[in-house]
């Protein structure tokens, strides 16, 4: 269920020297584990009024626990001067596969930022749900 996973965007290394003061997790909130969580990534932006799509990152980040929560990349500022896709592939140990797609708009438009810790990872963040 799409509904149990989601991506979290949280300002969490405020003392990073390279000043990536982001991390993006994937966020296992359901009782099953995954066997293997891999992913694609991707973006576009404008320039001169153009759209623009940058290029296409792919990573196998491995197994996921259930309840638990996996670093994506850490990201400074300007990486959210683009909107941003996700695309994850969540194979589980019946051998079933899902796929999860999120989208983080420019400026961290589009998710939802709690007034409370978010699950798992119990730390304020932006929320984005798969759509």
């Amino acid at each position: 269920m799409k509904e149990n996973y989601f991506l979290a965007v949280c300002k969490d290394r405020p003392n990073d020297p390279e000043r990536f003061y982001y991390t993006v997790y994937f966020v296992n909130n359901s009782s099953e584990e995954i066997k293997e969580l891999s992913y694609e990534t991707g973006g576009f932006a404008t320039f001169d009024d153009e759209l623009v799509q940058t290029s296409t990152h792919r990573q196998v980040l491995g197994a996921l626990p259930a309840f638990s929560a996996m670093e994506v990349e850490t990201d400074d500022e300007g990486a959210f001067d683009f909107d941003l896709n996700f695309n994850f592939k969540l194979e589980f140990l019946n051998g079933k596969c899902e796929s999860c797609s999120f989208s983080i708009g420019k400026y961290l438009r589009g998710g939802e930022e709690p007034f409370e810790p978010l699950p798992v990872l119990g730390q304020m963040g932006h929320r984005y749900k798969s759509r």
